[in-house]
């Protein structure tokens, strides 16, 4: 028995990929907390760069660089960035 004389009640996660937002998104809800992460693609991009950190083909400083911009660049809602991005798609 837990400290305090009461039982908890087992905590029953809920997953859910969310497609709001610019990306594809792990929902997890569990006791009424909810935690979004960031798109999939992103997670995908981080994991790239973190990876060749690991293996010494770019220094650690250039890789949280890189993170550090792509998450800024993630947070801003600039239309002609966006703009730029689609006529670069199109070539």
């Amino acid at each position: 028995m837990p400290l305090g004389g009461r039982e908890k009640a087992p905590m029953n996660p809920q997953f859910s990929i969310v497609t709001a937002k610019g990306g594809h998104r792990i929902l997890m809800t569990a006791d009424g907390t909810r935690v979004e992460t960031p798109p999939v693609e992103h997670l995908a991009f981080y994991t790239g760069v973190g990876l060749l950190a690991a293996a010494e083909i770019i220094e650690w400083p250039v890789a949280l660089l890189l993170m550090g911009g792509h998450i800024l660049i993630g947070l801003t809602n600039r239309p002609a960035l966006k703009e730029l991005g689609e006529a670069l798609d199109a070539i």
